[in-house]
This record gives structure tokens, C-alpha cells and sequence, in this order.
């Protein structure tokens, strides 16, 4: 992943959109079972389980949902590999999550 601020707009993996046509950006948790399969962000993962989750831990990607103005999806995934809720590397992930989601809010006001 790879996300650049630019002066007029965001832009990550190459795909640019400019600050003014963000409508809204939360942190997620994408099951790593329909990560590429659907759109971005579709399937989430809230507080570690999922409603068909049984004694499984689900494994997920964290990113940032990026909502546009037209209804597009701009997907920032933080994670690399499928992580587990609350795992060191789901915190680590989730903290580059948050310092990320912290500079689009604060270059979008």
C-alpha cells in the first residue's frame, strides 16, 4: 500500500481522488474471505466476529473505506496478510490505520 498527500488530493496505489469529492473515511475490517471477491469493504468485521462466525476466529484486513461524493469506494487496506482481532500485528495495523484516517480528516477540512 502505498498513500501519498498531495497538495490537492489523495492518492493511493496510483488511483488519485482530490479532497473536495471525499465524502466520508472510517476504519475497517474486511474478512479476508471476500477481500477481492467483492466490493471493497462490503464484508466487515465489527468488534472481531462476524454474525456467521461460530468458534472460529475470523481472520480480516484493516483499511480505511474511503467514501467518494459519486458513491465510489477509494480502499486504503493497511494490512498485508489476514490478521487476527487484536493480535499484535491487528493493534500495529490499526494504529497505522488510525494516523492515516487522523491526516485525511485533518487535510480534508
Amino acid at each position: 500500500m502505498c498513500v501519498k498527500f498531495k497538495d490537492e488530493y489523495l492518492e493511493v496505489d496510483g488511483k488519485r481522488c482530490l479532497y473536495s469529492d471525499i465524502l466520508k473515511c472510517s476504519i475497517q475490517n474486511e474478512d479476508a474471505h471476500f477481500k477481492g471477491k467483492t466490493k471493497p469493504f462490503t464484508h466487515t468485521i465489527l468488534g472481531g466476529t462476524t454474525f456467521m462466525a461460530g468458534a472460529v476466529e475470523p481472520m480480516m484486513y484493516v483499511g480505511i473505506k474511503v467514501t467518494l461524493k459519486d458513491g465510489t469506494v477509494l480502499p486504503i487496506y493497511v494490512s498485508n496478510e489476514k490478521v487476527l482481532f487484536n493480535s499484535d500485528k491487528y493493534l500495529s495495523d490499526l494504529k497505522e490505520a488510525e494516523t492515516i484516517l487522523s491526516k485525511i480528516k485533518e487535510t480534508t477540512r
